[in-house]
């Protein structure tokens, strides 16, 4: 029992807790004093590629930021924008932990390819990243990861 609490505090600080350091990974796209603005548009290829990708982020930080649900609801709604691997660990967040944000400002992709993408979501509680994917071009973006602030 003691080794599943273990392995699932140490899936869910890879999933939603924000980075402390840059490396190399999409992930910390700007951590190494790029702004993150820097990925305007473009990185998927298209505008439109773009704006879903950010869209989809932004829904999902909306979904996500809002302490005052209850349990049950919160992970209803949420539970359709998540992939597997991420619903793995939703059960070990409580919102009631999280602060309340709002959208504010653009939203950028930091990094990405077809099938992967790190946007970035300013916020009034501050900067979140989201990172999704995808099975194959065309298909809808799941939330793989949320850092919060």
């Amino acid at each position: 029992m003691r080794s599943r609490l273990l392995a699932a505090a140490a899936i869910l600080s890879i999933l939603v807790l924000p980075g402390c350091g840059g490396d190399d990974s999409p992930d910390d796209a700007g951590a190494r004093g790029t702004p993150a603005a820097a990925a305007e548009t473009g990185t998927l290829g298209s505008e439109e590629a773009d704006t879903l990708a950010k869209e989809s982020a932004e829904r999902v930080v909306t979904l996500w930021a809002r302490p005052e649900l209850p349990l049950d609801q919160w992970v209803a709604e949420l539970r359709p924008q998540l992939s597997p691997v991420a619903l793995s660990v939703l059960s070990f967040v409580d919102p009631s932990s999280l602060k309340p944000a709002k959208v504010e400002g653009k939203s950028h992709v930091m990094a990405g390819s077809p099938s992967r993408v790190v946007v970035s979501v300013p916020t009034s509680a501050g900067e979140y990243r989201v990172t999704m994917s995808r099975q194959t071009e065309g298909t809808a973006w799941v939330v793989d990861r949320v850092s919060s602030p």
